[in-house]
């Protein structure tokens, strides 16, 4: 079953890189964390595994798919999957994948990438370095936003 948890679906895919990391051969290291991926992208509301053909496919449908926690989910686990070399590398049709998940990441976390300083104007180049670092910092840019003037200073009070 797949949770739209983005911190259970982040330690999922961290399990499966993990597990990746002891396969003998190249061609399964990434298979478990490919999965998670896919799985999470299959979960996206108007998507459905039915019709999904790979990961292209799954990015692209649900960079146009309506907001939902399982796009989001989806969207934060592919910024994590840009930190681990060749876990995306898709040699037939690399720029596509670059650009859907640009697209899907621009669409599903706007706050997130605003807070973060993403160049929404810039060249491609620009959002892909910024991208493959984010890894570091979402669960930062995710929180939600402190008030600016605290509570106690301004004489408010919690209900």
């Amino acid at each position: 079953m797949i949770t739209v948890d983005v911190t259970q679906a982040r330690l999922d895919l961290a399990r499966a890189l993990e597990a990746a990391s002891a396969a003998p051969n190249a061609a399964d290291r990434f298979r478990a964390a490919r999965q998670v991926l896919i799985s999470h992208g299959a979960a996206v509301p108007h998507i459905g595994p039915a019709v999904t053909a790979g990961l292209l496919d799954l990015v692209e449908r649900a960079a146009h798919a309506p907001a939902s926690p399982a796009r989001r989910v989806f969207a934060v686990l592919l910024v994590d999957a840009l930190a681990v070399p060749g876990l995306l590398s898709v040699r037939s049709s690399q720029a596509r994948l670059d650009r859907g998940i640009r697209t899907l990441v621009e669409n599903a976390l706007p706050d997130v990438l605003l807070r973060a300083g993403y160049p929404f104007g810039g060249d491609a180049d620009a959002k892909r370095r910024l991208l493959s670092r984010l890894h570091a910092t979402i669960e930062d840019h995710m929180r939600p936003l402190e008030p600016s003037i605290p509570t106690w200073l301004s004489g408010r009070t919690e209900h």
